[in-house]
């Protein structure tokens, strides 16, 4: 999680300047309104998009452990289980 979660935050600081730059250039006489208001609408569909992909990798990590964690308990079982046969010879 570590080594993908910083690459989204750095694109979502990224957006959030150009955010900031939108909402100056909104002030500006100059700028087109409807331009503007696409451009904020396709930011607030990447933020959501991120915040979907965040999520979706949070219940990954979350399944991988308990996957890995089922299978050294089973593991450990096993061993025991060998451990205890070889005892017995």
């Amino acid at each position: 999680m570590q080594g993908i979660e910083p690459k989204l935050h750095m694109n979502l600081t990224s957006r959030i300047e150009y955010y900031r730059l939108l909402i100056e250039a909104a002030e500006d006489p100059e700028s087109h309104p409807s331009d503007v208001t696409k451009q904020i609408s396709e930011l607030g569909n990447l933020y959501e998009d991120y915040l979907l992909n965040k999520k979706n990798l949070e219940n990954s990590i979350k399944n991988y452990r308990e996957y890995h964690n089922d299978l050294r308990k089973k593991l450990i079982s096993r061993l025991r289980e060998l451990r205890r046969k070889a005892r017995q010879k």
